[in-house]
């Protein structure tokens, strides 16, 4: 529960900052587009994490099988969501919208790893050379 949470605000105080400039340099429009992708990339990933998270303390075969189930269904929300938009609406959603996905999608997906790994177990004593 507390990587979720923790996960939670990293990816809100990004998000926050990211928008915040981008509204600064470019504009409303740029908000738009903006809180878009970062609504069609944050909803999977907190489904996702919470979903390897809860799988965590089972077998490795179950937690495998979480996080490659978890990147597709990443994948899949977010490229769908950001080509159901682009298709219903061209002339609100185009080339920076997607630079907009790409930022966010990357940036999530790195913050949530970098939770995981560090929640491995540790193993005792020092590595072996």
């Amino acid at each position: 529960m507390k990587t979720l949470l923790l996960f939670g605000a990293g990816v809100l105080l990004f998000g926050a900052a990211a928008l915040g400039l981008g509204f600064c340099c470019w504009g409303e429009e740029m908000l738009l587009q903006g809180a878009a992708a970062f609504g069609i990339t944050l909803a999977p990933a907190a489904l996702t994490l919470a979903w390897v998270l809860y799988s965590f303390r089972t077998t490795p075969d179950m937690r495998l099988l979480a996080s490659l189930g978890g990147s597709g269904f990443r994948m899949a929300i977010a490229l769908g969501g950001g080509y159901f938009l682009t298709s219903a609406q061209p002339d609100t959603f185009g080339k920076p919208f997607w630079c907009w996905v790409v930022l966010f999608y990357l940036t999530l997906l790195a913050f949530e790893m970098t939770l995981l790994v560090r929640q491995e177990p540790k193993l005792d004593g020092p590595p072996q050379a």
